[in-house]
């Protein structure tokens, strides 16, 4: 049973919830964009897609199967496919379009050439470019606007060796064209320095699978010791040019293996005593404590903080499909407030513990970002001790308010082809067009902030 002073501070840290959430509320409230600005039109089209469910599914299958298409008739024919079982739900535009082409007609070549436009279009909102000058540009514009990034290669598991070496060569590739660039920046002391000296500029994020075609979960030291070998020469330039690598997560199968593979390179002679560097821990597996609870042992014998970036988890239709299909047990929690409270509690551990396991907080959600800053204020955690992450392209808003206030705040920038990375682009959309998130209410006036910021409770429904 909790003491009474930890109740006391329980109750402190919700006062505070409250009371940061509603003055972020008004904030944004007073920042909606202009209807002649061009993203209050794409944010309204993904906004009325968001309002109807069966348009959503409708719509991310056809995004997610796009990149396969290789004619505009195949095209043309998906589209009538998937959207004629909800032609009732659609504008009279879209309807009349449908209709009126037939997949091998002009007509039908025309639909399928503004399909492919307005997803590349989409998807270029999400995606920081495919070279590195166009990244280069992209970093630049978002250093502008007072916020950090991380950069992530689009794409995961690798199907040969020469994929995975391909992988690697892109990193290597970034690190040494953007990070002698960006490290000429003016200096932001918010952005580019904590309580114990400099931050890296250039900071990328890894997915520890791509580095082998073999990433094998049934063989974690031979897996282990060959994405090793990879691994080790983009931190060798990562170092040589004071840039940050963070170590992503992937699907619930990896977690483990990909946390051994983070403790063991990083306990090296070469790279003990490096603190730039960092992984992800998910909060929609109920693993999460333990999980952190060994890094925070391993770090302390390690003798360099690491950082943790908690996220809710990007993965979650799939683990259920996946668990149902095999028979196994679902590894995520099965209802949404179990995984919104579990981010809750392992926040309040990470700011408990930020001199070892440095905050990096990221979300879409008014109420865990609110909470968030009300453990680092209860905690009397330093501003510059922890940092706020959200996704390139969504809640612009709401990432140049945090900044305003003083916070650091790093916008997750993935890089590569637009169109294969569908994938992506529908996985996030999917995991931040919740009833809670910020996309979701950034137009909708009838919104009451006191249901946003509702602690994660007890709920019937899944």
């Amino acid at each position: 049973m909790a003491s009474r002073d930890e109740n006391q501070v329980q109750k402190q840290v919700e006062e505070e919830t409250q009371r940061i959430g509603r003055e972020l509320w008004g904030h944004l409230e007073r920042r909606r964009p202009s209807v002649f600005e061009r993203r209050w039109w794409l944010d309204h089209i993904l906004e009325w897609a968001m309002h109807d469910e069966s348009v959503k599914v409708q719509m991310f299958r056809f995004v997610d199967v796009l990149p396969m298409l290789r004619s505009h008739e195949s095209v043309t024919r998906h589209l009538q496919e998937y959207f004629e079982e909800v032609r009732s739900h659609l504008p009279l535009a879209a309807k009349l379009g449908l209709d009126v082409s037939t997949p091998n007609s002009l007509l039908g070549k025309a639909l399928a050439l503004n399909a492919r436009t307005n997803a590349r279009k989409m998807a270029e909102r999400f995606i920081a470019g495919e070279s590195v000058e166009e990244v280069l540009q992209s970093v630049a514009k978002v250093r502008k606007l007072g916020l950090a990034f991380t950069l992530d290669l689009l794409g995961e598991a690798v199907v040969s060796e020469s994929e995975a070496d391909a992988y690697q060569q892109q990193y290597l590739d970034l690190i040494n064209g953007l990070a002698p660039a960006v490290n000429n920046w003016p200096e932001n002391t918010t952005l580019d320095r904590d309580e114990t000296g400099w931050i890296p500029r250039c900071n990328m994020s890894i997915k520890l699978s791509a580095l082998d075609s073999r990433f094998k979960p049934i063989d974690p030291d031979g897996t282990a010791e060959r994405v090793k070998a990879r691994l080790r020469p983009i931190l060798r330039a990562a170092r040589e040019h004071d840039a940050y690598i963070h170590i992503d997560m992937e699907h619930y199968a990896y977690k483990d293996l990909t946390l051994q593979i983070f403790k063991e390179v990083f306990l090296e002679d070469e790279f003990r005593d490096w603190p730039d560097c960092g992984v992800v821990i998910q909060a929609y597996l109920p693993e999460a404590r333990n999980d952190l609870e060994d890094l925070l042992s391993w770090v302390k014998d390690r003798g360099t903080p690491v950082w943790v970036r908690l996220v809710k988890g990007a993965y979650w239709d799939y683990e259920t499909v996946v668990a149902e299909y095999r028979g196994w047990p679902c590894p995520v929690y099965q209802q949404k407030w179990q995984s919104d409270a579990n981010f809750e509690e392992q926040t309040e551990f990470l700011m408990r513990n930020h001199e070892w396991l440095r905050p990096a907080i990221a979300s879409h959600n008014l109420r865990s970002l609110s909470h968030a800053i009300a453990w680092a204020n209860v905690l009397e955690v330093p501003q510059q001790a922890w940092e706020i992450q959200m996704l390139y392209g969504m809640a612009e808003e709401q990432q140049q308010l945090f900044a305003e206030l003083g916070h650091r705040v790093r916008v997750y920038m993935p890089f590569g082809q637009a169109i294969p990375g569908m994938a992506y682009l529908v996985r996030r959309l999917l995991e931040n067009t919740s009833n809670d998130s910020f996309l979701r209410h950034a137009y909708d006036t009838s919104v009451d902030v006191a249901d946003l910021l509702k602690a994660p409770q007890v709920t019937l429904s899944p």
